[in-house]
């Protein structure tokens, strides 16, 4: 297994095959598959955005509330080392086409790491404050228990794609990517798998479950299986730990402290 974005936290380490690239859709392609206006969608995935700390990038959304988001632990930290102060970073996201920034607060909670499975994907979860709220339409929580699907249809939204075409910033071409893909093999309550495909920093993505125009976050993209033996050339199938994307479910502790810290918030 490799992670979506690498260590302590450098810009994203796979390499997707050339159909992923096809199966991820900007937000205009989105919109036209869709029959809605590029506006409606903007403004739908304001949320996903960039996150930005020394070193390197990979994805975040605002969740639950204006000054909350949601990401993975290792785009603070490298296994169970000392994490980088979250006050170092910054969030980024479109208005428009204006692009906002928001640095950090201080406040960060993560999974626990063991130095024993220093790289267990369930604990792979962070929730961190902005200094000051966003200025978007932040993703909704299902309080209750969510109960996982084998084979049912969910979409990602990659807030930092930098190979979609679009914006570009001093670290060339990014833009969001929309896909559709479906939940497979859930291993247990924590960790499950998909046939989703990503690219450079897709860490710390969200998946959503769709009830019409409403959507729900399941969980974050926190690695994948890329087995060149079994795909040598790629364009493959879903195919259990050899060819899928991995997610950190949204439950236990994960779901826990954001709900607190969406409960403390006066930005909801």
């Amino acid at each position: 297994m490799r992670e979506v974005t690498s260590d302590q936290p450098k810009s994203a380490t796979v390499t997707v095959a050339l159909a992923g690239a096809e199966r991820r859709m900007t937000e205009e392609t989105y919109a036209k598959a869709n029959g809605l206006s590029q506006g409606e969608v903007g403004k739908r995935f304001a949320a996903s955005g960039v996150l930005r700390c020394p070193g390197g990038a990979s994805s975040a959304q605002v969740t639950g509330a204006r000054d909350v988001i949601t990401t993975v632990a290792h785009a603070f930290r490298d296994a169970c080392k000392r994490h980088t102060s979250p006050d170092k970073c910054i969030f980024e996201y479109y208005l428009g086409a204006e692009k906002r920034i928001i640095p950090l607060s201080a406040t960060l909670w993560m999974g626990t790491c063991d130095d024993a499975a220093p790289r267990q994907g369930s604990v792979d979860w962070a929730v961190a404050k902005l200094r000051f709220p966003a200025d978007v339409t932040p993703y909704e929580v299902y309080e209750q228990s969510e109960t996982l699907v084998e084979l049912e249809r969910v979409l990602a939204v990659v807030g930092y794609d930098i190979e979609a075409t679009g914006k570009t910033d001093k670290d060339g071409p990014f833009n969001k990517t929309i896909q559709e893909c479906q939940i497979r093999d859930v291993r247990d309550w924590q960790t499950f798998e998909t046939n989703c495909e990503f690219e450079f920093g897709a860490s710390g993505s969200a998946l959503f479950r769709q009830w019409g125009r409403r959507m729900t976050m399941l969980g974050v993209v926190f690695g994948d299986h890329h087995d060149q033996e079994y795909c040598p050339r790629g364009g493959c199938e879903f195919k259990s730990r050899k060819w899928s994307s991995l997610f950190v479910t949204l439950r236990g502790e994960f779901k826990d402290r954001l709900l607190a810290a969406v409960r403390q918030s006066a930005a909801r």
